[in-house]
């Protein structure tokens, strides 16, 4: 079987896929992964084949324009935030004007018509039976329709897509403009298909999130595992010998600041909130981030990059900005969390249902202080209930199919 395998450039999205990719590839099945040329020497470090397609996205430098504007906590500056869950807000007008918002801007940049030709005709001329594609990248349902491929969709956090799509359906938007039809009826066109509703949630949707994050959608969900991939990296010896004290990590996760830059707390902060705790800190900060301290404690060791997969076995917590990718590497290794989420999709609402399953905390970062933090950081530590229920987490992540358990459903699908 022939598997492609499409995403945008960015690393915490071509990780997610990764474990899945090498469960089918392990099985046998011809695998490629196709991205923007600024993915390709990350794909290539993966072990799999890239299939460059065209232009290069650039996300840091998008992320850095939307961040200077004003409205930077939604999608390029709009009012219309695909996260908004308060049902006051959630009109017919508004849902539509979240699906208008993403389509012009959002997936267009992710799927422009270069990018696309690319994709299309890679997969016309290999005949992948299955296009597996992350939850932003449509150039995959598409390219899977115009050569005839099953397809499934790859969730890479909370489906508040699909989340929104059942509220357009149930306001009755589909009686009426349809900006999601409009904008992949002209996307097809291109290649003589047309559009139905299959194409914007897939045939089925793989869900590596533990259950309880998950939406009523009615999506026609595929559990499967979380499998930590941190890129290419190597295992300190340190690691090998048990910590002295409780030990804490701390991340602001590689996406945020290679996308970003800016941080969600100050390391001086971080520094005198741990300070004189009896324990020690992993900081994985760049040399920026660190020089921005005005002293680093006795009890804080910084490294630029640590695999978490390694590291956090050997945690009792772990301070982070909320990422899907940090939060899952979490749960997997069952380390009760301390989220100070960002703005990016799902960071606040995914450490809201974390906090609610007993396994983490989460502060606001408006209300992040140096004695607000040690104060929360204590209570993680201290208080059993929290390790107990990132175990009992942990213990039900376990029992959700392997990559490699699902690949037999995906086969069928395929056939």
């Amino acid at each position: 079987m022939r598997v492609l395998f499409t995403t945008l450039a960015a690393n915490a999205h071509l990780y997610n896929l990764v474990p899945m990719a090498w469960a089918l590839r392990a099985a046998g099945h011809d695998v490629r992964i196709a991205a923007q040329p600024d993915l390709t020497d990350a794909i290539v470090h993966t072990g799999l084949p890239a299939v460059p397609t065209g232009p290069a996205l650039d996300l840091a430098g998008l992320s850095r324009k939307a961040q200077e504007r004003p409205a930077a906590k939604t999608v390029f500056g709009s009012e219309f935030d695909v996260t908004e869950m308060r049902p006051e807000r959630l009109t017919l007008d508004y849902v539509r004007g979240v699906f208008t918002t993403w389509c012009s801007f959002g997936l267009e940049r992710l799927a422009q018509d270069a990018v696309l030709d690319d994709v299309v005709g890679f997969a016309r001329a290999w005949r992948p039976d299955l296009v597996i594609w992350d939850a932003l990248t449509y150039m995959g349902p598409i390219a899977a329709r115009a050569s005839g491929a099953a397809h499934v969709r790859m969730l890479f956090g909370l489906d508040h897509w699909a989340r929104m799509r059942a509220l357009f359906t149930e306001l009755g938007g589909t009686g009426g403009a349809d900006p999601m039809a409009e904008w992949l009826s002209g996307k097809l066109a291109r290649y003589g298909c047309t559009f139905d509703e299959e194409l914007v949630l897939g045939q089925r949707t793989l869900d590596p999130l533990p259950p309880w994050t998950r939406f009523p959608t009615g999506v026609d969900y595929l559990p499967v595992r979380h499998v930590p991939y941190n890129g290419p990296s190597v295992v300190p010896s340190w690691l090998s010998e048990p910590p002295a004290r409780r030990r804490v990590c701390v991340t602001l996760g590689m996406s945020r600041r290679d996308l970003w830059g800016a941080d969600r707390f100050s390391a001086d902060d971080l520094f005198d909130a741990v300070a004189g705790l009896d324990i020690e800190v992993i900081a994985t900060l760049t040399a920026r981030q660190a020089s921005a301290a005005s002293a680093v404690p006795e009890n804080v060791r910084l490294f630029d990059f640590v695999p978490l997969d390694a590291l956090l076995p050997t945690c009792a917590a772990v301070i982070h900005h909320g990422g899907a990718g940090t939060t899952g590497n979490a749960v997997v290794h069952g380390v009760p969390q301390l989220v100070i989420p960002g703005n990016m999709w799902d960071k606040a609402g995914l450490a809201d249902l974390l906090a609610e399953q007993g396994a983490g905390l989460v502060m606001e970062h408006e209300q992040v202080t140096a004695e607000q933090l040690r104060a929360q950081l204590v209570r993680l530590l201290d208080e059993p209930s929290f390790a107990v229920s990132a175990e009992k987490v942990r213990a039900q992540v376990a029992e959700t199919p392997t990559p490699a358990q699902v690949v037999p459903t995906l086969e069928r699908l395929a056939l």
